[in-house]
């Protein structure tokens, strides 16, 4: 059977409809569309790719590298991403880490991106070159849909917050992902893009405990490591391929990104508070006219025997935190205590700060920078940044 372009559009658009009827009529089955419609449907739409679509050739020749860069990308992954919960925290582990959990979790899940990988090989493959970028784009947007689960997603009430969340979280890591795997399936096989599956639900499902990290980190962390992987897959088969000219793979040399990744990651970290100083919106004019609404401070975690009156503190209470001025210390039974007022307020705060409350106190304001943080703050649910919400 020969290549055909207008075969593949129209078998992505079926395997897109096969979705929305899954979803539509057979997920409320509950068990019996997981561990087995599902499955089943994803394995026979395989074997039927396997027996009438043309058998491609596979680029054995980058095959192994290309294993090599995806173990090593994701052993890097695994550990930058547990030694994260030293400073997040750890929480219970939601999969069963049992023999009989992690075995129906490979059959489940394994079955199903096992299948879809080797339908995504088969489908790119079935083109000429003159189509590939068509049909490359409707590949990566047809399995970003499956693998972010859009229907689910959008049968949502949503507020600006949970539709900056869905598209953080949710729609760019897997839009990077299926980016990645449909070049690797191009130029590689279908191997590799496995592997990497196989790896990142290992790393979920075998560990007691995961890190307790804010979305944000963990939506950092799905986007940066597979766009790095595929800067540098491209980079070294373009280096590879002997037609490409020295300009080619020079351009596109993934080290020059390294840069710019290690710069991203210092600043959410910086913006979540995992240095001694922090950056903390401000949601009140409590302290109008010093700090206005909109405004950032730097929070410098400190001692109490740092704070002297006059100093603007950051303080926990329960739930929230608040950014006011100290206009009293006292110590009682060795513990210091501190009374503070807002600068806009009338009165001082009703109840005394005490030591185990403090957090840090400001030391530089940078005017407007937090209305974005304060907009969100307001329409929904804030787990990424901190924010005042005193008198």
């Amino acid at each position: 059977m020969q290549k055909s372009t207008k075969v593949t559009i129209a078998l992505i658009v079926g395997l897109l409809i096969c979705f929305f009827i899954n979803e539509f009529y057979f997920t409320s089955l509950g068990n019996t569309y997981t561990f087995i419609l599902n499955p089943i449907m994803y394995v026979v739409i395989a074997i039927s790719f396997r027996i009438f679509l043309v058998s491609p050739y596979s680029t054995n020749k980058f095959k192994k590298d290309a294993i090599q860069y995806v173990v090593i990308t994701m052993l890097v992954y695994s550990i930058i991403y547990l030694l994260m919960g030293l400073i997040t925290g750890y929480a219970s582990n939601p999969y069963s880490a049992t023999l009989r959990g992690i075995i129906i979790n490979l059959y489940v899940y394994a079955t199903v991106f096992i299948s879809i990988e080797y339908i995504r090989y088969k489908l790119i493959r079935n083109v000429y070159n003159k189509d590939i970028k068509l049909v490359f784009i409707m590949i990566v947007v047809v399995f970003s849909i499956l693998d972010s689960n859009v229907i689910e997603i959008f049968s949502r009430s949503f507020s600006a917050y949970t539709l900056l969340k869905t598209l953080f979280y949710n729609i760019i890591p897997a839009v990077v992902k299926n980016i990645l795997f449909t070049y690797i399936a191009l130029k590689v096989d279908f191997v590799p893009a496995i592997i990497y599956e196989l790896l990142y639900h290992m790393l979920l499902w075998l560990p007691p405990i995961l890190p307790d990290a804010p979305w944000i980190i963990e939506a950092m962390l799905d986007v940066v490591f597979p766009l790095f992987l595929l800067l540098f897959i491209r980079y070294y088969i373009n280096k590879k391929d002997r037609f490409q000219l020295s300009k080619v793979y020079d351009e596109s040399k993934p080290s020059s990104f390294i840069p710019y990744c290690i710069l991203l990651v210092l600043l959410i970290w910086f913006a979540l508070g995992f240095f001694p100083i922090k950056p903390v919106g401000i949601m009140s004019g409590s302290m109008y006219p010093e700090i206005k609404v909109g405004d950032a401070v730097l929070i410098k975690k400190c001692s109490p025997n740092d704070i002297e009156v006059q100093d603007i503190i950051e303080y926990q209470m329960e739930g929230y935190t608040v950014i006011h001025r100290v206009i009293e210390i006292y110590q009682e039974d060795g513990e210091f205590f501190f009374i503070t007022k807002g600068d806009n307020n009338d009165d001082p705060d009703s109840i005394p700060v005490r030591e185990s409350q403090l957090i840090g106190k400001a030391i530089y304001k940078i005017p407007y920078i937090a209305i974005p943080a304060v907009w969100l703050r307001s329409n929904g649910n804030n787990d990424f940044v901190e924010v005042e919400l005193g008198n």
